[in-house]
């Protein structure tokens, strides 16, 4: 395991791709499941403190200010979510539900990756194949398969089962071993795996053929990456500042902005990446609050926030506006129209200082907040107030996953554990 923080990325919607072509589902039947099943561990309070190291004793006197408040803050808190998965003994980092069936994976720093029934709990699939923290986990757009990788660079794929009650419900089909991984996606139209390295290549493998491709890199680690709103590029932001913009199918840079660009970055601490789905538009953004506004062509536009930029993510097709929303470490968020490269709101973050790890948009007008203290914080991006909050986390949310038909959020965290939230009605 590692104590580094893992990258994460922003989620796809589907869409449909042109160069990369469909692989038909395998029809064979997995062989039977071992009659050995996962047990739901409880853990309390005072378990999860001693895992989490919050303090050696349980003499208040010896504990800092700081430390009692947060104790209290947890004590008083209400638990919101209708469902909380305790199998992971420690920080939990990826997540994702499957399209059609009640099942979510997650990916945790106890090297163990879970497949469970999202009504129950019950474990479905325990993945132990990893020797390393479990940073992605992911099913394929259209459910017919999983991936699973870890820091150093070990990645599982396995074909779930066509008939939802067979047993076992996982197959593996492929594996890889590659450098240190940054990050790890699918393709949002094919089954094709995308992933980032902290030697800077990109690979793009077929499954399960396993058949590759390589976007050359610097020997700087790929920050972060995303697929333009076509599915055929890919723009990039490495660690040395610079950004590409990649043909998936010639392997060739269409775009680049490095150092001796006038809008360049120069080296950077953090980057993230974010590309508009309806138009060749993108922006990428830098950890002291740069942001780069790009087209197929390069460069149009730069801008300086005032805060910090941990992630960024623009709003669906459905919006009405062109906006996007940044998200601080110092818990700032802001609503920014692109078609202006201007500030138009900032939201009303109810807790000061709380960090924004994750931004998701639940609709056109709406978007969500995870952060550092454990919030599901829901604003109105047209206006910037707060719709509702959703609690239950203690700590650092890692990573969500959303599924607007059933109307559920699945979000993972520091505190080892996994919740569903049955998200309230949204309105316009």
């Amino acid at each position: 395991m590692r104590d580094n923080t893992p990258p994460h990325r922003p989620d796809f919607e589907d869409g449909d791709d042109e160069i990369l072509e469909e692989i038909e589902l395998d029809a064979n039947a997995a062989p039977p499941l071992d009659d050995d099943e996962d047990e739901l561990e409880e853990v309390t309070l005072e378990q999860l403190e001693a895992r989490l190291g919050i303090h050696d004793d349980d003499d208040d006197d010896d504990m800092d200010e700081e430390s009692i408040r947060d104790r209290e803050r947890i004590a008083n808190m209400k638990d919101d979510a209708v469902l909380t998965f305790r199998n992971h003994t420690a920080p939990v980092f990826a997540c994702s539900m499957h399209p059609q069936y009640s099942w979510a994976v997650t990916g945790s720093e106890d090297d163990l990756a879970f497949v469970w029934d999202t009504s129950s709990g019950e474990v479905l699939y325990k993945i132990t194949d990893h020797k390393d923290t479990v940073t992605e986990a992911h099913f394929s757009h259209d459910g017919a398969y999983l991936v699973t990788g870890d820091l150093a660079g070990e990645i599982n794929v396995f074909k779930v089962s066509e008939v939802r009650e067979e047993r076992p419900i996982l197959t593996k089909v492929w594996e890889y071993s590659m450098s240190d991984m940054s990050w790890l996606f699918w393709h949002r139209g094919a089954h094709v795996l995308l992933a980032g390295s902290d030697t800077g290549e990109v690979y793009v493998w077929r499954i399960p053929s396993g058949d590759c491709k390589i976007l050359a890199g610097q020997g700087e680690r790929c920050e972060s990456g995303e697929l333009s709103g076509d599915g055929k590029k890919l723009l990039t932001a490495y660690m040395n500042g610079v950004v590409k913009l990649w043909d998936l199918k010639t392997c060739q840079v269409l775009m680049e902005v490095n150092e001796q660009h006038p809008m360049g970055f120069g080296e950077v601490t953090h980057a993230v990446v974010a590309c508009e789905l309806d138009s060749p538009f993108y922006i990428c953004a830098e950890g002291g609050g740069k942001l780069l506004f790009c087209t197929n062509s390069g460069p149009v536009s730069v801008v300086q926030s005032e805060h910090g930029i941990e992630c960024i993510a623009f709003a669906p097709a459905s919006s009405d506006l062109k906006l996007f929303a940044c998200g601080s470490l110092d818990g700032h968020i802001s609503i920014w129209d692109y078609s202006k490269y201007s500030l138009r709101t900032v939201c009303e973050n109810p807790v000061p200082n709380d960090g924004v790890l994750r931004l998701k948009w639940l609709n056109g007008n709406t978007i969500l907040a995870a952060t550092s203290n454990g919030n599901l914080n829901v604003f109105d991006a047209r206006t910037g107030s707060l719709k509702f909050t959703l609690t239950g986390h203690y700590y650092h949310i890692y990573e969500l996953a959303y599924k607007p038909l059933d109307n559920l959020l699945l979000s993972v965290s520091e505190d080892t554990t996994a919740k569903i939230f049955k998200v309230p009605p949204l309105g316009d």
